[in-house]
């Protein structure tokens, strides 16, 4: 890998982890933890709204990422889920600067990181476990390592019938993002505020998702050549600024109908401000995301 981390956003990439600790979810400097875009896939030339989530531990205005798209295939010998190649200006589209931007999709997305490869390329390219192919988008803040948000895109299905790929086509839904509706705070079930937090007291959060979030998708299994109905697995990621979280992220499986999913977190022992982020991702590369502040008091 190279010597420049690699932090990816979407959750299909998170087999490549940063190098700032064995902490992911505590936040020391300013980070971007998720990016939003509406709507969340689409196909190749349609306009799309971005929205990232940084993340800051001091006061004053946020620092502005900037983006760009990558333009750089994956070589099948590199094991990262983007070329390193897009750590190159080479290899970038700039597309502007801003917590929320507007652009549209590459009109070559589906050639250069889907089915439709262009003239001299590998190989296509395999889809994610959902049949997904995405476009990567590279972020940085200045001070900070590039991370990189895996844009869905909908490209045709190859490798199929003629008739399944037809049907596929017909029955196709695009990703729309699922929806945070809350988070909460409990202790011994009994609900706690914000801003009232007991200095060391150990809470339970919890966050739930709007009904119907988790969406049922037609899926083209290629082992069997037919079509599917699956329905999307749910994940929580969960950042702090102070205090202890149990886990880094939670959720939900495919099978599993719950609408929320909770994690620990012990307060800090000594009295003071503290940030919470929470990021709901689906299994195709939907996003919604929300911040709390915290007050601790002795």
């Amino acid at each position: 890998m190279n010597d420049r981390p690699l932090l990816f956003l979407a959750w299909a990439a998170a087999a490549c982890q940063p190098e700032f600790s064995d902490e992911q979810w505590r936040i020391r400097a300013p980070r971007v933890l998720a990016v939003k875009s509406e709507p969340a896939e689409a196909k190749p030339g349609t306009p799309l709204a971005y929205t990232a989530l940084v993340a800051t531990v001091e006061p004053g205005p946020n620092p502005v990422p900037s983006w760009g798209y990558c333009t750089a295939p994956k070589p099948p010998i590199e094991n990262n889920v983007v070329s390193t190649a897009c750590l190159s200006a080479a290899s970038l589209l700039p597309i502007g600067q801003g917590v929320s931007i507007a652009s549209a999709v590459p009109n070559d997305a589906c050639q250069r990181f889907g089915p439709d490869v262009l003239s001299g390329s590998f190989r296509p390219r395999d889809p994610d476990a959902t049949g997904g192919y995405y476009q990567p988008l590279r972020l940085e803040l200045p001070g900070a390592p590039p991370v990189f948000h895996l844009e869905r895109i909908a490209c045709p299905l190859r490798g199929a019938a003629a008739e399944t790929a037809r049907d596929f086509g017909e029955r196709y839904v695009e990703n729309q993002n699922p929806a945070l509706v809350s988070v909460v705070a409990t202790s011994a079930g009994q609900a706690v505020d914000f801003s009232r937090v007991p200095a060391g007291a150990r809470l339970r959060l919890t966050a739930s998702f709007a009904p119907g979030g988790a969406e049922e998708y037609s899926y083209f299994d290629p082992s069997t050549q037919a079509l599917t109905t699956r329905r999307e697995a749910m994940q929580v990621a969960w950042y702090v600024s102070d205090g202890t979280l149990d886990s880094e992220t939670t959720g939900r499986g495919e099978t599993d109908l719950d609408e929320s999913s909770s994690n620990g977190w012990l307060a800090p022992s000594a009295p003071g401000r503290a940030r919470l982020w929470v990021v709901l991702r689906d299994s195709r590369g939907g996003v919604d995301f929300s911040d709390y502040e915290l007050t601790v008091l002795p």
